[in-house]
């Protein structure tokens, strides 16, 4: 008779009585079982290498033992959960590749029964996704996890055991720098974070959901993420000052916006900011005074090695570039027009390149401004129209006879034409919609308007 044949009768006939009893007495049973087996072979006189190999051989006849027709699925499910925790304890001394080895032959066996072992083939790829971190695979580790389908198993969905598990699959991807993968893990971990009550969990998921948003070069939203951990996360001094310094890099890599300029300006605020060494540059930003390039030098050799990528097809950094836009949303609110040959002087660019950056901060709304590309000027928007509210204060302050500037004039009626016509536009397209949806309606309603 062979070893699995005879492990066979024994967890037929031991268990058999225990099958129908409760689930914690027969685990117990599959653990004393499991150890009696592997002590007895700690007893013999094989060297440690024979005697690891022994140890192996024994769970994987254990392993194929449990999953025959003859031993119930109760006991089967307890026998592998057991070899499954078994496998990882240090008193055995089962090497890496060991554990590997016993997880893999296990899932290999029952991965096409997944509705009978639901439960064993999580914690098999959890135990294995631990076993392939601790020797940095990360990638594997990361497979393992993103293999296992919570939303097949059966009963209702813990999320308090799900959780984790997407935000550990998502480090995984992010250590292996797949960051599409890690996106669509953190994207799994998102549909259910309404339903976390964990504090420890929320926080976990907004590191790694701010560290996405950075490697994906999104670093307002970033910023606005870390800054929220910052406040939230008041118990740990030494790791609230990195938090803060990470939503300092990502703030000021920021495109130019009025956004950026108020999470700058909460950031500038906290009173563990004077002594970070950004503190200087965000300080000026703050002040929207202009930085020089040689200014940036210090701040560079903090970050990242993605925060230091090339943009612009190679003609400047993530950092010069936020800095130019930053320099030119200054200039935005001191001039009221300047020509781009000035501007790119200015900044240290070439003339096209000013006019492209100009455009682009436009054309995505984080500026107000006009562009004459024929005489080569741009007319900024925010600076007129702050010129024009304090003529309105000043005129309204002196009580004058003498009617306002023309150009003031015309821009108030130009406005209060434009939403004239919105509100016609509005109107005329309800009713389009009235007759379309409420046809019988609207001629009963028109009929007594005539």
């Amino acid at each position: 008779m062979s070893q699995v044949d005879q492990l066979v009768s024994e967890l037929s006939t031991q268990f058999r009585g225990e099958a129908g009893g409760a689930a914690g007495g027969l685990e117990a049973s599959a653990r004393t079982f499991i150890e009696a087996k592997l002590s007895a072979l700690s007893s013999g006189s094989s060297s440690a290498e024979q005697l690891g190999a022994l140890q192996r051989q024994l769970l994987v006849d254990i392993i194929d033992a449990s999953i025959v027709d003859q031993v119930g699925l109760a006991t089967s499910t307890a026998v592998l959960q057991e070899v499954v925790c078994l496998v990882d304890r240090p008193e055995y001394g089962f090497g890496m590749r060991a554990q590997q080895d016993v997880l893999l032959h296990l899932l290999s066996k029952i991965q096409q029964r997944q509705m009978a072992y639901d439960s064993v083939i999580t914690e098999a790829r959890k135990a294995l996704a631990k076993s392939l971190a601790a020797e940095e695979k990360w990638e594997e580790a990361a497979r393992q996890l993103q293999s296992i389908r919570f939303e097949q198993s059966q009963g209702t969905l813990n999320i308090a055991s799900v959780f984790p598990v997407y935000i550990w699959t998502t480090q995984l991807f992010l250590q292996a720098e797949n960051l599409d993968q890690a996106v669509v893990s953190l994207n799994r971990a998102a549909a259910h974070i309404m339903q976390v009550s964990d504090v420890e969990q929320i926080m976990q998921y907004r590191f790694v959901q701010a560290r996405v948003l950075s490697l994906t070069h999104k670093y307002i939203e970033a910023a606005i993420i870390y800054h929220n951990i910052f406040q939230t996360n008041t118990k740990d001094p030494a790791g609230q000052l990195e938090v803060l310094r990470q939503a300092i890099n990502c703030a000021v890599l920021a495109a130019a916006s009025p956004q950026k300029m108020r999470v700058l300006s909460g950031l500038h605020r906290e009173k563990l900011a004077p002594t970070l060494p950004s503190f200087g540059l965000v300080e000026k930003m703050v002040l929207k005074r202009l930085i020089k390039p040689t200014e940036l030098e210090q701040f560079s050799q903090q970050l990242e090695k993605h925060q230091c990528e090339s943009v612009a097809g190679g003609k400047a950094t993530v950092l010069g570039s936020a800095v130019r836009e930053h320099n030119v949303f200054v200039l935005s609110s001191l001039y009221t027009s300047i020509r781009f040959e000035n501007l790119g002087r200015l900044l240290g660019i070439d003339t096209e390149e000013a006019e492209l950056m100009c455009a682009r901060m436009i054309a995505e709304g984080r500026m107000k401004g006009r562009i004459d590309q024929i005489a080569g000027v741009i007319t900024f928007e925010g600076a007129r129209e702050v010129k024009e509210v304090a003529a309105a204060i000043s005129m309204k302050k002196q009580a004058a006879v003498q009617p306002p500037p023309m150009y003031f004039r015309e821009t108030v009626h130009a406005r209060w034409d434009g939403r004239i016509i919105n509100l016609c536009q509005s109107i005329e397209d309800a009713v389009d919609m009235l007759i379309e949806r409420q046809p019988v309606y609207a001629r009963t309603l028109f009929r007594r308007v005539a």
